[in-house]
């Protein structure tokens, strides 16, 4: 069987610079099965965008940009030229698979079409909703 995917939108990978939570580490104890990570190349567009400025929301950009390279094996860039969350929305429909993001609006999105989300929960944890 193949791995199941798992989208990471651009906003969850800000967590490990905001909540000092490591979300590969994370992501590998929550999701017990075989997976590989899938990000949309709007969202690697929008966190080089992001890293260019200064301040938190730059270093945060930066941080995730380092880990999206120390992952580069486990994870899958998909071209696309549309919105990144309606693109995730459409993604995980057509292939059954878990989203990461913690963006309210994307959450309600998703589980008004019944996709697995995981969030942050709280500072310190993420996890099913």
């Amino acid at each position: 069987m193949p791995p199941r995917e798992v989208v990471i939108d651009t906003n969850f990978l800000l967590i490990p610079f905001q909540f000092k939570i490591n979300i590969v580490n994370e992501l590998d104890y929550l999701i017990d099965y075989s997976h590989r990570y899938v990000i949309s190349s709007k969202t690697v567009d929008e966190l080089e965008k992001l890293a260019e400025s200064s301040g938190k929301q730059g270093a945060a950009a930066r941080v995730a940009l380092k880990i999206l390279k120390a992952q580069e094996k486990k994870i899958r860039i998909v071209e696309s030229e549309r919105h990144v969350d309606d693109w995730i929305v459409d993604y995980a429909k057509e292939h059954n698979a878990v989203v990461c993001t913690t963006d309210r609006e994307l959450r309600r999105r998703l589980k008004a079409q019944k996709a697995k989300v995981i969030t942050l929960k709280s500072k310190s944890r993420l996890g099913f909703v």
